[in-house]
């Protein structure tokens, strides 16, 4: 709301009242007007975030809009050579850490945030590889659902490595990955760039991308394939 408030000069309070005095196409257009100046993708989230408030507030009475944000830019994976200089670029392990299970995965990263040592406990202490990734049903619904999904020596050993150094806890619930999710994508973002990677890979998304690609090249089922990547129903990517 705080760049509404800039660009209207009314305050939450009295857009709200103002709502109530005007037709709701009236309303629709200022938003859709005050967001002209901005990119697409930020276009979508203020339109969002300004209905979102409305109806919060109880102002139910908008016209429907049919919003979307569409990328305006292909975005590529990685390649493996990349993603190996990327690894030699990041200083912390746990950086390191999140880059080769997502690598190794394909999961995407709101859920590999949520991972917790209960989710790789059982194949880990029994010395299984690969090793099954046990989420609860919860992760495998929606369009961002998870796959059923493993992860290869590169994850085992450096999950051990972490575990010995007291970077990752043995309990239950502790997190895999122990750090924000920004301050992952920064750490990520930064050593892209110092390397001067392709800057249309994406720094996070970009190592999911590569993992569906070396499905692709291995020619797995297209079910199981889909199964992998947590595409149930034809969610989207």
């Amino acid at each position: 709301m705080g760049r509404f408030q800039i660009l209207t000069g009314l305050s939450p309070q009295q857009f709200l009242e103002w709502c109530e005095t005007v037709k709701s196409v009236e309303v629709q257009d200022l938003i859709d007007k005050t967001s002209l100046g901005f990119k697409p993708a930020i276009q979508f989230c203020y339109r969002v975030a300004i209905r979102s408030f409305l109806r919060h507030n109880g102002y139910n009475s908008l016209p429907k809009t049919d919003l979307q944000y569409v990328s305006q830019q292909w975005h590529r994976g990685y390649r493996r050579g990349e993603i190996e200089k990327l690894l030699a670029c990041l200083r912390q392990k746990i950086h390191r850490l999140f880059v080769v299970i997502a690598a190794e995965s394909g999961l995407r990263s709101n859920i590999l945030m949520q991972l917790r040592y209960s989710h790789i406990m059982e194949d880990l202490e029994s010395g299984t590889i690969p090793l099954a990734v046990r989420l609860e049903p919860r992760f495998f619904v929606g369009k961002k659902a998870a796959g059923y999904t493993f992860l290869g020596d590169g994850s085992i050993h450096l999950i051990r490595e972490c575990l010995t150094e007291g970077l990752i806890e043995r309990k239950l619930e502790s997190k895999v990955i122990p750090r924000s999710y920004w301050s992952v994508w920064a750490a990520i973002n930064r050593a892209r760039r110092s390397i001067g990677l392709d800057p249309k890979i994406q720094p996070c998304h970009g190592l999911r991308k590569y993992f569906e690609n070396t499905l692709d090249e291995a020619k797995v089922d297209h079910e199981k394939k889909m199964i992998i990547e947590g595409h149930f129903a034809g969610t989207p990517r």
